[in-house]
């Protein structure tokens, strides 16, 4: 068995391309596939660094918006202590005593899907009119600046328009009977 020579013409000595040709041809194949990986690294090297860049440029802005935040007290983020403490407060009593009295409305809290037993103490968010347990509202609050059930902003501007009488913590609020008919849902 012999072993059959190689057919290619780079390869080959009966080739019509002189040697010089071909080591030219080879040099110049090299030097271009060099050079095309070297401009696919500097490609890549451009397009991480801009990435780069813009990942730090949002990260700079997000922690420059915490900032200004908690510079303000809080911002979109929650409410003080000073301003849920200004919206009203009532112990929830179903009856106020009469001899028969109209069965309550059961009231819910949406925050801790649980119901308001009498005793309790209820907070009503002022432009809304939504009625939560003091705690559950309270945590929510410390949060957000918006009403759970409908996400009407509470706001201080809100808290501040409650007045003194209506933020007593120890008033006792009988709510009204229920009514037949249905009441309008505050807008969403």
């Amino acid at each position: 068995m012999s072993m059959s020579s190689p057919s290619s013409w780079l390869l080959s000595d009966n080739s019509r391309y002189s040697t010089r040709a071909r080591l030219l041809f080879m040099g110049l194949s090299f030097a271009i596939g060099i050079l095309t990986f070297l401009l696919y690294l500097a490609l890549w090297y451009l397009c991480s660094s801009r990435r780069r860049r813009r990942q730090q440029q949002r990260r700079a802005a997000i922690m420059a918006g915490a900032a200004a935040d908690d510079a303000n007290g809080g911002g979109e983020h929650g409410m003080s202590a000073d301003a849920i403490a200004a919206l009203p407060t009532f112990v929830f009593a179903p009856g106020n005593g009469d001899v028969e009295p109209p069965a309550p409305a059961p009231l819910d809290c949406p925050v801790c899907l649980g119901q308001v037993e009498a005793g309790e103490k209820v907070r009503r968010l002022p432009k809304c009119g939504h009625s939560f347990h003091a705690e559950c509202v309270d945590a929510w609050l410390r949060a957000h600046s918006t009403c759970p059930m409908c996400r009407a902003a509470v706001g201080t501007a809100a808290a501040a328009t409650a007045t003194k009488q209506q933020a007593v913590e120890n008033t006792v609020v009988t709510p009204a009977p229920a009514v037949a008919t249905a009441e309008a849902l505050p807008p969403v």
